[in-house]
């Protein structure tokens, strides 16, 4: 059997039209060589696929089922030939990255100038998302690839972590424990505590030290952005944890970051939706963190292992 790609798409055109005419008009030909083509097509299949009557055409049963095998056959192809294309020569026309507001660590800038070597075809288009929003766009299909912070909920995502940064207590300047070189997270447990604003309970517990705690945290606010976070502790609001490159970005601010000895650095990692590891986005930009991070062997996505609580209810 030989069917040709220019039959499947007058096929279609004629299905959505329901007319020959107004069908031929929408692809530029004449209305005697389209259905000539369909005719041609019946044949090659052995069925009727439309019933033609005085005021254009209706599909048969058997037109009425090869339609939506013949739509996402031509789709497939599509997106076949796009990854072929992708693949040959780096370039994705739009690569999605997805970010959380406040994430600028120098690994991700490095994965990214890598990424514009490996594709220099590509253009990336930043999505910036809040603390509410952990996958930064993949759940919801709005990202290709991410640069998310673990722990967090992980099904459905794969991950091939890139730094650990650890972890500082940020305090207001005048804070009885400002001067420490360090600090156990036992020493500031039982103060008002700054809570992420997420629905991800494995994030928001992490952010709250809850594998460390019997008793509930008391917190005064929960923010979705790194800014506010930094507010409300130089305001002396109360105390939390976070990354330790926030003090790198917020500098000259009345707040001391003290490193945390006892607790698990978050880890910066890229993330891309379980099943698409093969999708031009996805290959390029690991290609891009294996380079960035200067290994020649293979980086294989790894989850995170940390198996932290859900946090507890908070007052």
């Amino acid at each position: 059997m030989t069917l040709r790609i220019h039959q499947l798409e007058c096929f279609i055109a004629v299905a959505e039209h329901g007319h020959v005419t107004r069908a031929a008009q929408s692809l530029f030909v004449t209305q005697p060589a389209l259905s000539s083509q369909i005719r041609a097509l019946e044949a090659e299949l052995g069925v009727a696929l439309f019933s033609r009557h005085a005021k254009g055409v209706d599909l048969t049963p058997a037109g009425e089922v090869f339609l939506p095998h013949v739509r996402a056959s031509l789709l497939e192809l599509e997106h076949a030939v796009d990854a072929a294309r992708a693949a040959a020569t780096g370039v994705h026309s739009v690569v999605r990255v997805g970010l959380i507001v406040g994430t600028q660590v120098d690994v991700i800038s490095r994965v990214l100038r890598a990424f514009r070597q490996v594709a220099p075809g590509s253009r990336i288009e930043f999505v910036e998302y809040t603390f509410d929003k952990p996958s930064a766009g993949l759940r919801a299909g709005e990202t290709d690839v991410a640069f998310v912070v673990l722990p967090m909920h992980e099904e459905d995502l794969s991950f091939m972590p890139l730094e650990q940064p650890g972890v500082v207590a940020t305090l207001f300047d005048e804070h009885p424990l400002s001067n420490r070189s360090s600090v156990s997270i036992s020493e500031i447990l039982d103060e008002p505590w700054v809570s992420t604003d997420t629905p991800d309970e494995i994030c928001r517990g992490y952010w709250l030290a809850a594998s460390h705690r019997v008793v509930p945290p008391v917190v005064h606010h929960r923010v979705r952005t790194m800014d506010k976070f930094i507010q409300l502790v130089a305001a002396a609001e109360a105390v939390g944890i976070a990354p330790a490159w926030v003090e790198r970005n917020y500098q000259g601010r009345p707040i001391r970051f003290i490193p945390v000895i006892d607790v698990e650095s978050p880890t910066v990692a890229l993330a891309w939706r379980e099943g698409e590891d093969a999708s031009p986005a996805v290959v390029h930009m690991r290609g891009a963190a294996r380079a960035a991070l200067g290994s020649s062997g293979d980086l294989r996505p790894v989850r995170h292992q940390s198996a932290w609580p859900a946090a507890p209810h908070t007052t």
